[in-house]
């Protein structure tokens, strides 16, 4: 496993080293600006310099692990000069560790590293990534950062708080093997992590594997396939039962006049039959020619059988596949103003037909 450690940037000219870890063996991997992301990177670790995060012990007892680091965030905030976003963390016994930082250096450090293609796992005050023995009071240093560090207080490493805080006691200096083992340490198990709350770490879910993509694709191009198949045999068997149903049609038509070959003949030629006879010219053409507007007009729909009375009524045999393919050949007839009266049926074959009247307005 390869871990990323570099220093959290703090300023616009602030181009700070980067160093991958592969089972303690330290690599420099050039300056951020230079950065190139590797496919063995796993985890990122920032440090945060001691001069912009503080950190703080509490003591509390009688409480739960999680109440008690939610009481030492709110004292820490309250201990702070201004808004602050804080982290908290169990250390030893019922001590308990903060670490406050002002959102905006936080946002800005993340910003900085985002435009580079970094996005750290772990936010860590460099001081509590240095682990000292106790009763012992020592310094580090590490790109550029100094800490002073004990088992109770983390702090840039200046004189004037070696003498408020160290006193007369001797200040152990860290090697830097040392610290570089205390910094992987770390990255393994940190003490606590700034990148908690509102700075957490977005990470993009992968709802399925390359493996599982390929299968998902298969299938989808499987159904599509199908889907086609599936409609063109649809289409086929429609043309097949609208072709037979206009055969039947045309069957009826020559029924009344022999002279008919086809289904665009049959309304001139028909009308032309009737008017021979004498039979109520002029009427027959306009109810003849509503039929055959809506019976186009209407998919898979066909006349099986067609007469013309004395009344002026013309009555028609509909056939189709289904009863919604006839009703929209009735509400059309109805709609040119045709009065109409239709009785539904079926035949041996399970086709829907209608007994259908029309008459002249």
């Amino acid at each position: 496993m390869t871990v990323v450690i570099l220093r959290f940037p703090s300023s616009d000219v602030d181009d700070p080293a980067l160093f991958r870890v592969t089972d303690g063996v330290w690599q420099h991997a050039g300056a951020l600006s230079e950065f190139m992301p590797s496919a063995d990177d796993e985890t990122v670790m920032a440090v945060v310099s001691p001069a912009d995060v503080r950190c703080s012990w509490f003591s509390l007892q009688g409480l739960e692990p999680r109440q008690a680091e939610g009481v030492a965030k709110l004292r820490a905030a309250e201990q702070s000069l201004g808004l602050v976003h804080a982290s908290a963390a169990q250390h030893v016994g019922d001590d308990y560790v903060t670490a406050t930082i002002a959102p905006e250096v936080m946002q800005y450090g993340l910003d900085r590293l985002a435009a580079h293609g970094v996005n750290p796992d772990i936010v860590v005050p460099f001081g509590l990534a240095i682990d000292p023995p106790a009763d012992v009071v020592v310094t580090a240093a590490f790109e550029g950062m100094n800490v002073l560090r004990s088992a109770q207080f983390a702090m840039p490493d200046e004189p004037v708080f070696r003498s408020i805080f160290a006193g007369e006691t001797a200040v152990e200096t860290l090697d830097a093997d040392t610290v570089r083992t205390m910094l992987w340490t770390a990255s393994q198990q940190p003490l606590l992590n700034l990148r908690e709350g509102i700075f957490v770490k977005k990470v993009r879910s992968i709802w399925a594997t390359a493996e599982q993509l390929k299968w998902i694709k298969r299938l989808c191009i499987a159904l599509v396939v199908i889907s086609a198949l599936t409609m063109l045999v649809t289409l086929g068997k429609c043309w097949s039962a609208t072709s037979n149903e206009n055969s039947i049609a045309l069957a009826a038509a020559q029924k009344v006049d022999p002279a008919i070959t086809d289904i665009d003949q049959a309304e001139a030629q028909l009308a032309a039959t009737m008017r021979k006879k004498g039979i109520l010219q002029g009427r027959f053409s306009p109810l003849s020619a509503a039929l055959w507007r809506s019976v186009k007009a209407s998919p898979n729909v066909s006349v099986r059988d067609m007469r013309f009375g004395q009344d002026g009524v013309l009555t028609v045999v509909l056939a189709a596949p289904s009863s919604d393919n006839i009703n929209q050949t009735l509400i059309a007839i109805q709609q040119d103003g045709f009065p109409i009266t239709a009785t539904p049926r079926t035949d041996a074959t399970g086709a829907t037909l209608v007994d259908l009247t029309m008459r002249m307005p």
